[in-house]
Formats: C-alpha cells, sequence, structure tokens
C-alpha cells in the first residue's frame, strides 16, 4: 500500500509543497553561497596579482581599502618604514604613517578614493613621518583602483624614490651595521661575518682565527680624565688596529664598550698568532695624549683558533671571552691562545654561567639568611641565651638543594655583582630587624660586607639611608670587613668605620692574622671585635705556630682594647683551649649551627 494513502489528500498535498519549497530555498542559498565564494577568490586573486606587479618596483607602494586600512605594503615600503606588511594589515594606515602638506603642515587627506581619481603618475610634493622618520621631504601620487565584482574602491600611494630617500636609508642600513663612535662594523655585522667564516671552515676545510681584545685601563681613564677622554681614547685604538689589519681579508669590529673583534681570515693559527702578539705589543708601545698629560695603556687578549668543527658562533666569542678574561686574570697584557682542554677557560665560562643564575637568583626567592650565633666563652655567659650572631647568605638551587658561597661568591666577584648582593643583604636584614622589641639585652647581628661595597663611594649613603627607613636602633648592628680590604683602602676604611660607629654601629675586623701589616695598621681603625681567621683555630690543638698566632692576636686585641672572636670552634677541646688564652667569644658549629634569620628575629620579639 502507498505510504501516501494514509494522510487525507490535501495534507499529503501541503506536505510535498513544503518539501518542494525547502529545497527550492536550500538551492538559492547554496547559488549565493557559491557567487560569494567566486567572488571573494576572485578578489583574492586579483590582490595577488596586483601586490606581485608591485613588488619589484622603484616606488615605495602603499595599498590601503575603503576603511583606510592598509591592504598591501611592497618590500621598500616595509624597508623604509620598519614595519613588516603582515604586521601592518587591516590596521590604520594612520597608525604607521603620515603624509603632511609642505605648506600648509596640515596631514594630506589621499586616501580619499575617487573614481574620477587620474590615472597618470603626477607627482606632489609632501612630507613624509613615519617609524624613527619626520620631516623626510619626498614625492608622491595616488591612484583609484576597482577590482572587478566588488564595488568598494582601492587606493594605491606611490613614493618615488628620490635620491633623499635613498640616502636615508643607506644611512639606515650602515647604522644598523657599524658603530657609531668608531665607525667600525658593530657585534651583530661581526656576528653574521663569523657565521659566513664558520661556514666556510666547515665545507671547505679553511682556516681562521679569532681574537677578542680588551682594554685594560680604559675605566681608569673615564674616571680620572672624563667620558670625552674615554671617548677618544676608544676612536684612536680603533685606528690603531684598522692600521692593524689587512681590509681586504681581515674583519674588524667593536663588540663592546672597552672590546674589539679581530676575525683572521684563512689564516693559519701560527701566523695569526703572530699577527695578535704583535698588535698587543703596538698597543703596549701606544702613548695616548690628553690635557698636557700621557697614559699608558695595554690590552688583554683572547686568541681561538676556528677550524671544521669549531661550532656556532656564539660558542667562539664565548670562548674568546672567557680566554681573554684568563688573560686580565693574569694581570693584563697578556695574550691567552685558547686549547680544548683548557682548564683555566673551562673555570671562567662556569664563572659566566653564574652571571646567569645569580641574575635569576636576584629576581627570585632562591637567596636566604641564615644566623650564626657568636657566643661569650666566659663559663657564666656562655649558658645565657644567644644575643650575638653573624648574618650569612645562602644560595639555593631549583631543587632547593643548598648551593655552597664558595661556589657563587667567586663568581660575583668577578663581575662585580657584590655590591647589589650586600645591598640586597642590607635591605633584607634590616627589614628583619623592625620586627624586634627586646631591648635589654638588644641583639647584635652581624653582615658582611665585600671589598666591591666599601670602595663603592655611594655604598655608605645607602646604608645610612636604610638604618634612616627602617627606624631600627643602630647598636643592633655590627659590619664585618676583612683585614684584606681594609688594607687596600685605609683613608675609605676610617672614613665608613667612623661615620657608621658615630651612628651606634659596631664593626669588626674578619679574617684578622692573614695581612702581613696587622699589628701596624689596627690603631687607626676603631674596630670593636677582632675575628680571629679559621685557619689558626681548626689547628691549635696540633700547631704550635697556630697556637703562638692566637695568643699573640688576643694580647694585641687586649692592649687596643679590643676583643676576639674565634672562627671554627668546631669542639669542646677546641672551646677550653680558647677558654685558658681567655678569648672573649666563640663561633662554630661546637657552639651552634647557622640558624634560619627568621626564626632567630622569632626568638626575641616579646609576645
Amino acid at each position: 500500500m502507498d505510504s501516501w494513502s494514509f494522510l487525507p489528500a490535501t495534507v499529503a498535498t501541503s506536505v510535498l509543497i513544503s518539501v518542494v519549497l525547502a529545497l527550492g530555498l536550500l538551492l538559492a542559498l547554496l547559488a549565493v553561497w557559491l557567487k560569494h565564494s567566486t567572488k571573494r577568490r576572485l578578489h583574492l586573486l586579483q590582490l595577488d596579482i596586483l601586490a606581485n606587479s608591485l613588488i619589484d618596483i622603484d616606488e615605495i607602494a602603499v595599498l590601503v581599502d575603503h576603511r583606510e586600512c592598509v591592504e598591501f605594503m611592497n618590500p621598500a615600503a616595509e624597508k623604509l618604514m620598519r614595519y613588516r606588511w603582515m604586521n601592518t594589515r587591516n590596521k590604520p594606515y594612520r597608525s604607521i604613517f603620515e603624509l603632511i602638506d609642505p605648506i600648509k603642515r596640515l596631514p594630506i587627506p589621499w586616501s580619499a578614493p575617487s573614481a574620477s581619481q587620474s590615472s597618470m603618475n603626477v607627482y606632489k610634493s609632501c612630507i613624509l613621518n613615519t617609524k624613527g622618520i619626520s620631516e623626510l621631504r619626498t614625492h608622491y601620487t595616488v591612484r583609484s583602483i576597482r577590482l572587478e565584482g566588488n564595488k568598494n574602491l582601492f587606493t594605491l600611494l606611490l613614493l618615488r624614490d628620490y635620491a633623499e630617500v635613498r640616502a636615508l636609508q643607506a644611512k639606515l642600513d650602515y647604522l644598523e651595521m657599524h658603530d657609531q663612535r668608531t665607525g667600525l662594523l658593530n657585534r651583530k655585522c661581526f656576528e653574521l661575518h663569523l657565521k659566513n667564516a664558520l661556514e666556510a671552515a666547515r665545507q671547505q676545510g679553511v682556516k681562521h682565527a679569532f681574537i677578542h681584545v680588551a682594554l685594560d685601563q680604559f675605566k681608569m681613564i673615564n674616571d680620572t680624565v672624563g667620558h670625552n677622554a674615554g671617548d677618544a681614547f676608544i676612536e684612536r685604538i680603533a685606528d690603531l688596529l684598522k692600521a692593524s689589519i689587512t681590509p681586504q681579508r681581515d674583519i674588524l669590529a667593536r663588540i663592546g664598550g672597552d672590546e674589539f673583534g679581530i676575525l683572521f681570515r684563512e689564516t693559519e693559527p701560527l701566523e695569526a698568532l703572530r699577527r695578535a702578539e704583535r698588535i698587543r705589543r703596538q698597543i703596549e708601545s701606544y702613548v695616548f695624549y690628553w690635557n698636557t698629560q700621557t697614559h699608558n695603556i695595554t690590552a688583554s687578549i683572547g686568541f681561538v683558533p676556528i677550524y671544521k668543527r669549531s661550532g656556532t658562533p656564539n660558542r667562539i666569542l664565548s670562548l674568546a671571552d672567557a680566554s681573554c678574561r684568563v688573560a686580565k686574570s693574569k694581570g693584563g697584557n697578556h695574550l691567552h691562545l685558547y686549547r680544548p682542554d683548557d682548564t683555566e677557560v673551562k673555570k671562567h665560562r662556569g664563572q659566566l654561567v653564574w652571571l646567569g643564575r645569580l641574575k635569576k637568583a636576584f629576581e627570585s626567592t632562591q637567596f636566604r639568611l641564615v644566623a650564626q650565633p657568636i657566643q661569650s666563652l666566659e663559663a657564666e655567659k656562655f649558658k645565657q641565651p644567644f644575643h650575638h650572631y653573624e648574618v650569612l647568605l645562602r644560595l639555593f638551587d631549583e631543587n632547593e638543594q643548598p648551593i655552597s658561597p664558595d661556589e657563587f661568591i667567586p663568581a660575583a666577584e668577578y663581575y662585580s655583582m657584590m655590591p647589589r648582593l650586600d645591598r640586597w643583604v642590607v635591605h633584607a636584614v634590616l627589614q628583619e630587624l623592625r620586627r624586634i622589641n627586646q631591648r635589654n639585652p638588644a641583639p647584635i647581628f652581624s653582615i658582611n660586607l665585600s671589598g666591591q661595597s666599601v670602595d663603592d663611594a655611594t655604598f655608605l649613603e645607602f646604608v645610612q639611608q636604610e638604618i634612616k627607613a627602617a627606624r631600627i636602633d643602630p647598636h643592633m648592628l655590627c659590619f664585618e670587613i676583612t683585614e684584606r680590604v681594609a688594607i687596600s683602602n685605609l683613608e675609605w676604611a676610617q672614613k665608613f668605620i667612623k661615620t657608621l660607629k658615630a651612628q651606634g654601629c659596631r664593626f669588626s675586623l674578619d679574617d684578622f692574622g692573614t695581612g702581613v701589616s696587622s699589628f701596624s695598621y689596627l690603631k687607626s681603625l676603631p674596630v670593636d671585635y677582632l675575628k680571629i681567621d679559621g685557619s689558626f683555630i681548626k689547628d691549635i690543638l696540633n700547631d704550635g705556630v697556630a697556637l703562638t698566632m692566637v695568643q699573640a692576636i688576643h694580647q694585641v686585641g687586649q692592649k687596643m682594647m679590643v676583643q676576639t672572636i674565634a672562627e671554627y670552634v668546631e669542639n669542646e677541646h677546641i672551646m677550653r683551649l680558647l677558654q685558658d688564652i681567655g678569648v672573649e667569644y666563640g663561633q662554630g658549629y661546637g657552639i651552634s649551627r647557622p640558624i634560619p634569620l627568621k626564626q632567630v628575629i622569632e626568638s626575641h620579639i616579646i609576645k
């Protein structure tokens, strides 16, 4: 039986009509979609053809749509305006550049589309302002373009590439690849040449050599006779190096403030080494004259031969930098030749790794503070609660494992990061001390200061400002400086100590006994404590010389009315011997291990 027979005739007819209408509507929509899709593909195809026709023309070309948004920029426009076309697409052209009427000094409404605009290239004068460029005089013309099947007009702007524009582009290209002070290639350009040299070494077996030249006296000249002299100094060294190379073959660049790089291309290592040594001697014999004064200068040089398997440009630069630092560490005016098994370079490269790790540690919570008690060795006072501590800095890695200060402190000193490290410690300690309300007896916290900080003319003012801002009792502060630091700049150390002691701070002279003139200069340093170097204390039970040194230092302390502190008090036997000698204080694992600073602060808060 027919399925339609179950329905009344009128109903069946209505259903059939509805189905037919729905199919008709669907077919109509499909036809519209196909027509729109075809138009869109045609539109994109025409745009693509137009864009390709504009790529290689001399003029600077910008195509905008009816919304005044960028549709296309040719490579010449990208280069001048310093924008990538894909980054400007669908953005208002006014956010990228502007044309100004040179007489009225008003923006030119060039993008207003008009079907009647002439197709003739009649150029008019204008001023172009764009990224990094202003008041560039050039000429422009505008053409309206209608794409087939699109009712909206596009506007094509053409800027004539006159000599001024070409000269500006040449200048921009030059600045991008050269150092402005010396006219030498800059580091960016030099790395490209180094990359090409490495490629030639890999493919053809060509040998090259790279030297990193760092001036030893640049900072001294800047500090003593001024930055103008420093600039002139750099320019004259650049001229000296220019005269020392073969321009047709060698590549010379300024790769840092007082650093230069020379690539000896297609040169045997032995010959390159002779030339590098000749350059070192030429700099050594050069005399810099400034305002009737003469300055002798030297340079440290790192030498890296380049072979087939030398690696990347970054590796070569890193090895050369480390080799140069090895030369500097030997007093400067040296040339260090890198070898594959070079332990000295490995050490310096390791310190370079630490530079990055230390910078990261400042930005995170990897630095922490602990406090190790310094306790009176007098029998009755020894039993009393701790109230004197040395604050120690600890560094933890990403896995919360402690890192020995012997690993990161030398790197911080090498890269002159100790002032920053000391400032961090001083600020962090003083902020914690604000919480203490115990006053009798007030606890004392000793903070170690590096020689770099004590020598920093701004550090003393920093400490004073931090004490004032924290509003703490200065009597709670004791600063420790080493004997070596005090000797190296005795006059400034005296000023530093006397200024802070006048405010109530105490001072301790660390590592005492290791200097060659300890007893003679002690009279001029108004310190409160002498810390006997731990190398004497740990051997005091078995070494008669160590025992004699400890006794002598304590006697000097008594004469000078200065109390002595013994480091490395590791056991009860050492402690008893120190008590017999009369040493006032002890510090070490035999008394207490370091305690987290926050925990120590909590013990001095009266609840």
